[in-house]
């Protein structure tokens, strides 16, 4: 079994998306560089996930680095595609992941050390589907929680085919996923359980909503 750890929504470049959320109160956390993947984020850690626009800002190491694979590029100019990623944690009683998947090491990780990337990846109508590395610990000095009182209890994740691979199945097992078929892509998250009765919509730019 698998929990979520943080979402990831691909950006243009600097992520001006993201001040949408700055207009609604919510405090921007640090932000860093995937050296090998040509990309950098913009990120928003709430109680129990962290919300991160990821955007490309270097082509060539994004197409031809380490995390190439990945198809991040290819994923941020298709307007039919998912410009979304789910990225898990596994429990502490498991050694793997179960779902099909194949491995990716980033330049910034020790030699032993990689992502498990459902094999769903080459498949624009699903996100991409990643899991953290078993043996990484969590960071011993850990991001503040800017958005403490912000805790995600739904995340809703629209796609349009009409069933889902083995793959994103298996991240829909996540406590608060759920998957709703044949439907635009949108991502719908869903804050203590919109108790204010306020939303904010980023469409067109980017299919993303926040209920809180």
């Amino acid at each position: 079994m698998m929990r979520l750890d943080h979402i990831f929504i691909l950006a243009s470049p600097n992520a001006p998306e993201a001040n949408a959320l700055l207009d609604i109160g919510l405090i921007e956390g640090s932000s860093n560089e995937h050296p090998g993947q040509g990309t950098s984020n913009r990120r928003f850690f709430m109680a129990n996930t962290t919300i991160e626009f990821l955007f490309i800002h270097n082509i060539a190491e994004a197409m031809n680095g380490a995390g190439s694979k990945l198809r991040l590029v290819e994923r941020a100019i298709d307007i039919d595609g998912s410009p979304f990623g789910l990225v898990t944690r596994i429990h502490e009683d498991t050694t793997a992941p179960t779902f099909p998947a194949w491995h990716y090491q980033p330049d910034y990780f020790p030699e032993d050390m990689y992502f498990y990337v459902g094999d769903n990846s080459d498949n624009f109508d699903e996100p991409l589907c990643i899991c953290m590395p078993p043996a990484l610990p969590p960071p011993k000095d850990s991001p503040e929680l800017n958005n403490a009182d912000w805790t995600l209890t739904e995340l809703q994740l629209s796609i349009p085919a009409i069933g889902a691979s083995t793959e994103l199945s298996t991240f829909a097992e996540c406590d608060l996923v759920s998957l709703q078929f044949n439907k635009d892509h949108r991502l719908k998250l869903i804050f203590n359980n919109g108790s204010k009765g306020e939303s904010l919509s980023l469409m067109p730019d980017i299919p993303l909503e926040l209920e809180w």
